[in-house]
This record gives structure tokens, sequence and C-alpha cells, in this order.
């Protein structure tokens, strides 16, 4: 895995295997629906698109969202602005899925919690080895952030943001790390928490850690880092 600046964000292939069935496929989505990974009105990736990320069949992933779309759990719209998209759920809809459910809360449970620990030692590496460049990038990065009109720009915006801090790092191990993470927290399709007030938070956090990377002030860019990834994705520390 390289050191390129637009290194893609999104696979699947280390959440679902090239064995996958399509109810793998659908159990998978569907997971990510009832905890609230997806929620209503997301609009999924293209077939083709999913079908690349997990490494399977384009037609696996088309058996596995009609067998979704029959349940009731997306809807397929046609014409300019189509796609797939998560339709409103009821909680009891999902019961079934109890254990399933369980598991997968534990399992992104302990992959965010790897990530803000990971993420406190990336923000303090790039604190003491960064460049002038790399600062400038890194408030350019942070600037386009603030500008980021829709939840899905801000969301990308933020992944190329911590991504730049990375590369700061100037270790490619610390970034391939970094986005093996990413991947398998998101699975595809980048879901973290989104509200108004969660993205005015996290562009002060973004300024603050941004400014101790530049004043080379490890402790408090790592201290920062991993309080901003707590607070926006896992509901506080």
């Amino acid at each position: 895995m390289g050191l390129s600046e637009d290194a893609p964000f999104s696979d699947l292939s280390a959440v679902v295997s090239a064995a996958s069935t399509p109810g793998q496929i659908a159990d998978h989505i569907m997971a990510s629906i009832a905890v609230g990974a997806l929620p209503e009105g997301t609009r999924l990736p293209a077939e083709r698109d999913l079908a690349e990320a997990l490494a399977v069949s384009r037609s696996s992933v088309r058996a596995a969202l009609s067998t979704l779309e029959r349940a009731g759990f997306v809807v397929r719209r046609r014409g300019r602005g189509g796609g797939t998209f998560i339709s409103r759920i009821d909680t009891d809809r999902v019961d079934v899925y109890a254990d399933r459910l369980a598991d997968f809360r534990r399992a992104r449970r302990d992959l965010l919690d790897a990530r803000a620990i990971i993420q406190n030692r990336v923000a303090a590496a790039a604190a003491e080895r960064r460049s002038t460049a790399d600062v400038a990038l890194l408030r350019d990065r942070a600037v386009a952030y603030e500008h980021a009109d829709t939840a899905e720009e801000a969301r990308t915006a933020d992944a190329r943001l911590h991504h730049a801090i990375a590369l700061a790092t100037g270790n490619p191990h610390l970034v391939e790390i970094v986005q093996d993470l990413d991947r398998r927290i998101n699975a595809g399709f980048r879901h973290d928490p989104f509200s108004r007030e969660l993205f005015a938070r996290a562009c002060a956090d973004h300024t603050a850690v941004v400014d101790a990377i530049a004043a080379r002030d490890a402790d408090t860019a790592g201290r920062l880092c991993e309080a901003h990834f707590r607070s926006t994705t896992m509901g506080g520390p």
C-alpha cells in the first residue's frame, strides 16, 4: 500500500471474504443498519463499486441487495439521483439479529478503541517529524473540512485530513495501519456519526490538533487527537 494522498478510503475486502455468499453480504449491511451505522436515507455505493470493494461478483451484491429490498431494509430508486437507499427501520424488525448485532457492536467498539489509541501515537509522531510542507497541507485539509456542505463531504474531508497526518509521520507502515483500521470500521461506505454539533466540535478539534502538530507539541497533539476520535465516534472518552 503506497503513500498516495488520494489512496482510496473504501475497501470491504478485509471485512467480507472472496468466498462470501449473498446472505453474508446482506447480513453485514443489515448489521450496519441495525446499529445505526447506516441511518435512514444513506445511499449505498453502486453495485459495481460494492462488488469491487468486496472482491465478489456483481451478481452476489445484486442478490444481497435484492434480499434486503424484499425485507424492506433498502429501497431502490431509478433515474437521476437514483440508487439504493436505506429505508426507515423499526427496532423490533431487527430483533432476530440480536446475537449477531451484539458481536457486531463488540467488534466495532474494539476497532474504534484501537483507532483512537493508534491515532494518538500517529499525531504525536507527526508533531515530531512534520515538515513545513506537511503543516501547510494539514491546514489546507482542515479548512476543506470546514467548507464541507454535506455529511458525505465532511466524512471524506475528515478522512483526507487524518490521512495527511499519517503521511506527516514519514512512516509508510503507520499510514497502512491507519488506512486498514479506517477501512474495517467504515466497511466500504463511510458512516461515522454526523450532526451539526459534531461538525462544529470536529472543526475546533482539527484546528487544535493541527496547531499542536505545527508547534511540535507531540504530547498535546496525541492527546487531542485521541480525544477527538473518542468524542466524535464513540460518544465520549
